[in-house]
């Protein structure tokens, strides 16, 4: 499989339906997001901010440890807190990948991860709506954007649209710790799904 340009296999994880089985948990895919997006924590930070108890927490940080997600931040670390740290900068899935064969535990597992990603932009869009009525700048100087475009494509363009918008996407990535490319930046999310219409 070629490698896109906005993928380095040494920063970047790309999941495939047999490389869920392991992960495929709301908690442990909420914690690997968290260590990307925030920088290493500990059980403890971690287990505050998804509302679980450090146990739990602890138990999950194994786990993805043991399938090479996370791994121990050792220069953090002390004999009372373990600090954890994303392996990689991003998570991204594919149904691609040469050796997935589709068998059905594999397909399961992808449902769950879609769903759950799914519901994750879900969550993060009504969020953002429930804020509108407070905002103190008028909307119309509001950047965020929730779009539909309806398209017409092959199979082969589809897969050059998301190529290309990833790679775009892939421009503006930040990771925690990495110094702004220019004040006044705000932090944001981009949820992209190219689906087909069925309707």
């Amino acid at each position: 499989m070629d490698v896109p340009p906005w993928l380095d296999p040494d920063r970047d994880l790309v999941l495939t339906p047999r490389a869920l089985r392991g992960v495929l948990h709301p908690i442990r895919l909420r914690l690997l997001e968290l260590l990307q997006r925030e920088g290493p924590a500990t059980a403890t930070g971690l287990a505050a901010e998804i509302g679980q108890s450090s146990g739990v927490t602890s138990y999950h940080l194994r786990v993805l440890a043991e399938h090479g997600m996370i791994a121990e931040d050792t220069e953090r670390g002390t004999r009372r807190d373990r600090w954890w740290r994303a392996v990689h900068r991003s998570t991204s899935f594919t149904f691609r990948m040469p050796g997935d064969d589709g068998d059905p535990d594999a397909v399961e597992a992808a449902e769950g991860f879609l769903r759950y990603n799914a519901d994750e932009a879900h969550r993060r869009t009504t969020e953002f709506i429930a804020t509108i009525s407070a905002q103190a700048e008028p909307l119309a100087d509001v950047p965020w954007a929730l779009d539909d475009w309806p398209l017409r494509l092959t199979r082969e363009q589809a897969r050059q649209f998301v190529a290309d918008v990833r790679a775009l996407a892939g421009h503006y990535h930040r990771q925690p710790g990495d110094p702004d490319p220019q004040p006044g930046t705000e932090r944001a999310i981009f949820q992209f799904q190219l689906l087909p219409d069925e309707r």
